[in-house]
C-alpha cells in the first residue's frame, strides 16, 4: 500500500481501533489490528505506560552487550549516517535493553527525533514507551514493524518504524535492535530492507571488531606477480583460478566495486549469467570469511598487502631492483580477466621499458630469468656493459638461451654468439 490516500485511510482505522481501546477500558483490540499489536496493546494498557506524552527515562548502557555495541556505532558510524542521509529516515540503534545508543539523520529529522525523545540513552522499551517496533523487535526476536496509530504513544503516532535484531553470529544471541523511522506517509518497503542491511551491517562489524580484538583489520597477503597465492591471517587460502581473479580484483579496488563492474572487470564482453559470479562470490566468502568479504559494493575487509600494487608503487619511484624482487614469475598467465590482463601487462611493460633505459646487466639478468625470450632487454644491456665487466658473459649466455625456447644443454655449450651480436659490445 503506497497510495497517500490509502495510507491515510488505514491511519484513519487504526487511530479509531485506539481510542476504542485506550479510551475504554472494557474494549478488546480490534481483530483486524496484528495479533503482535493486540498483544502489546493489552501489556501496555496493563502498565500504565504513558500514552499522551513520550517518557524521558534516560538509562545509560552499562551492560557488557551495551559497550559492545556502542563500539561498533562508532567504527560504522560514517556508513550509518551516509545511509541516513541519503534515505532521509532515521536509523537508531538499541542495546539489548531498549536503550538507544546511537542516532543517525539529517538535521531536520533529527530535530523530529528529538520532539518525541529519540535520542541517544533514551529507554526505548515497552513498559516505558508502549507499543513500538523496537520494543517488539526486542520481544519477539523478530523484524518487527509499526505503522502510525498503532504506536501506543499518541505522540507517535506521526512515525511508521521497522525494526531488525542484532544477532551475534557465534551463539545467535539477541544483542541489540536497529531500527528505522520515518514520517507515517513514508510507508514503503525500503524502510524493512533498510533495517536488515544495517542490521547485518552490524553483526558484520562484531564479527570483524571480535576477532580482531582492538578493531584492527585480518592481514591479507595476495601474491599475484609469480604463482599465485593468498594468505589470511598466517594461514594460505587455497582457492580455484576465479576465486583468485575476484580476489585480485577486489584488493586492487579497495573503495569496493558494484555488482556490474565486477562481472565487466572479470568477464570483458564474454556472456556470463550474473549468477555464476553470484554462485563464485559465495564459495569465496565461505573460504575467506563474512568478516572479509563484504557487500554492497563488494570489497575486503582487511589490511591487504598485495604485491602488483607495490610493483607499481616502486616503478613510480624508479626502483627497479624492487620491483624484480617482488617478480617471481609472469604474473598471471592463465587469467581472462580483462582488468587483470591489463593491469599485469602495465607491471610488465613499464618495467620492461624501465630496463630498457637504464641498461643494468644485473637487473637484465634477473629479468630474463623470468623473461628469457625477451632478448631486446639483454642487448640494451650488453650494449652498456663493458667488456672487461664479469656479468658480460652471463648475458651473452643468456641472448644466446633466448634463441630457442627449449635449447639442449649441448645446443647451449656449442653455439656461438653472432657477429651481430659481437657487435653490440662495442669492443
Amino acid at each position: 500500500m503506497s497510495s497517500v490516500t490509502e495510507l491515510r485511510a488505514l491511519r484513519d482505522t487504526c487511530a479509531s481501533h485506539w481510542g476504542a481501546f485506550f479510551e475504554s477500558s472494557g474494549e478488546e483490540p480490534a481483530s483486524s489490528l496484528p495479533q503482535e499489536i493486540r498483544d502489546s496493546w493489552a501489556r501496555t494498557r496493563a502498565s500504565a505506560a504513558p500514552l499522551a506524552t513520550v517518557a524521558a527515562a534516560h538509562l545509560p548502557a552499562t551492560s557488557d552487550a551495551g559497550f559492545a555495541l556502542c563500539r561498533v556505532a562508532r567504527h560504522l558510524e560514517p556508513r550509518i549516517r551516509a545511509l541516513s542521509m541519503e534515505s532521509g529516515y532515521l536509523i537508531a540503534i538499541a542495546d539489548p535493553t531498549g536503550t538507544l545508543i546511537h542516532t543517525s539523520a539529517g538535521r531536520e529529522m533529527l530535530r523530529r527525533a528529538e520532539r518525541v525523545n529519540a535520542v541517544p540513552q533514551s529507554a526505548w522499551g515497552e513498559r516505558v514507551m508502549g507499543t513500538n517496533a523496537l520494543s517488539l523487535a526486542l520481544r519477539t526476536g523478530r523484524p518487527a514493524q509499526v505503522f502510525a496509530t498503532q504506536h501506543a504513544a499518541q505522540t507517535l503516532h506521526d512515525w511508521t518504524c521497522w525494526a531488525v535484531p542484532i544477532r551475534a553470529r557465534d551463539s545467535g544471541a539477541l544483542g541489540g535492535v536497529v531500527n528505522i523511522a520515518a514520517p507515517w506517509n513514508h510507508h514503503v518497503p525500503m524502510g524493512a530492507a533498510l533495517a536488515r542491511s544495517v542490521a547485518l551491517m552490524v553483526e558484520d562489524a562484531q564479527d570483524i571488531l571480535t576477532l580482531s580484538g582492538s578493531g584492527e583489520r585480518p592481514h591479507l597477503v595476495i601474491r599475484l606477480l609469480g604463482p599465485s597465492e593468498v594468505v589470511l591471517r598466517g594461514a594460505s587460502v587455497p582457492l580455484s583460478p576465479r576465486q583468485m581473479e575476484i580476489v585480485a580484483i577486489l584488493a586492487m579496488r579497495p573503495g569496493g566495486v558494484s555488482p556490474d563492474e565486477l562481472h565487466s572487470h572479470l568477464y570483458g564482453d564474454r556472456r556470463v549469467a550474473a549468477t555464476t559470479l553470484r554462485v563464485e562470490l559465495s564459495k569465496l566468502r565461505s573460504l575467506l570469511g563474512g568478516d572479509v568479504l563484504l557487500s554492497p559494493p563488494y570489497r575486503l575487509n582487511a589490511e591487504v598487502d598485495l604485491d602488483l600494487s607495490r610493483a607499481l608503487a616502486h616503478l613510480a619511484a624508479g626502483e627497479t631492483h624492487k620491483v624484480l624482487d617482488l617478480l617471481r614469475g609472469e604474473p598471471l598467465p592463465w587469467s581472462d580477466s580483462p582488468y587483470l590482463r591489463e593491469m599485469c601487462t602495465y607491471v610488465c611493460v613499464a618495467l620492461r621499458n624501465r630496463l630498457l633505459l637504464t641498461g643494468c646487466a644485473g637487473d637484465a639478468l634477473r629479468y630474463a630469468e623470468i623473461f628469457p625470450w625477451d632478448d631486446e632487454v639483454l642487448r640494451t644491456a650488453m650494449a652498456r656493459t663493458p667488456r672487461q665487466d664479469p656479468r658480460t658473459p652471463l648475458l651473452m649466455g643468456r641472448l644466446a638461451a633466448s634463441a630457442s625456447p627449449a635449447p639442449t644443454l649441448r645446443q647451449h655449450l656449442g653455439r656461438t654468439v653472432s657477429a651481430q651480436d659481437c657487435n653490440v659490445l662495442s669492443w
